[in-house]
């Protein structure tokens, strides 16, 4: 982000993601200087710029927003013993020729909506490309139980030419909940196609069943 001051090392954590009709793009970062100065340089930088600044804390963490002309910007921060550490966001209204609406993991997320039944409801959906991995991420709440959720997604999933991957788990894999036995309130599933893997949950809400299915392929 070019409001932080020059000697703040900066590391991509997300580029344009998609969420909820925004591209979202992230950096992790890092400042040998104290808390103080950091949040003083980003005042003055959006002050001069006009922009009206909006803070809070939450714990150690200081929060500074600012919204302009073009996108909302976010800066949270924490001291450490080092200095300063923290996540700068830029909120951007994805328009509807972005050229990231039409990447591989904006495609995956539309699919996956087409795998829960038509009465579901979407939550959250998020796709993005982090550094070497396109990945889409899919919240919702479909009726029914977890048993039958999981039902579907298996069908699914062997429908579109995805497979059970029996490495998935590891030693968590022999819980209860984690194969979904018959008096489970929830389950994990994997499959993977190809590079493409998909893992999803099914968990007991008030409101019938809680589905999250995370998609992930490296580029």
């Amino acid at each position: 982000m070019d409001a932080l001051p020059a000697d703040v090392r900066q590391e991509l954590v997300m580029v344009a993601a998609a969420v909820d009709g925004h591209a979202v793009t992230t950096h992790r970062f890092r400042s040998p200087s104290p808390p103080a100065p950091l949040a003083a340089a980003l005042r003055e930088r959006w002050r001069i710029q006009g922009l009206a600044v909006v803070e809070s804390r939450s714990g150690d963490w200081t929060v500074l927003s600012v919204r302009g002309p073009d996108a909302m910007r976010t800066v949270q921060f924490r001291p450490t013993a080092a200095g300063t550490e923290g996540l700068a966001s830029s909120w951007v209204r994805a328009a509807s020729n972005d050229p990231a609406a039409g990447d591989g993991a904006a495609q995956a997320g539309t699919r996956l909506v087409r795998w829960l039944p038509s009465d579901a409801r979407v939550l959250r959906q998020v796709s993005h490309r982090d550094p070497g991995r396109d990945a889409a991420t899919l919240v919702a709440v479909v009726p029914g139980a977890p048993q039958e959720a999981a039902s579907r997604l298996r069908r699914q999933a062997a429908a579109s030419g995805f497979a059970d991957d029996p490495t998935f788990g590891g030693p968590a894999g022999r819980a209860a909940w984690f194969r979904g036995g018959p008096h489970a309130a929830g389950q994990a599933l994997a499959f993977r196609r190809g590079g493409e893997e998909l893992v999803a949950t099914v968990a007991a809400h008030e409101h019938g069943t809680a589905v999250v299915l995370h998609w992930g392929v490296p580029r």
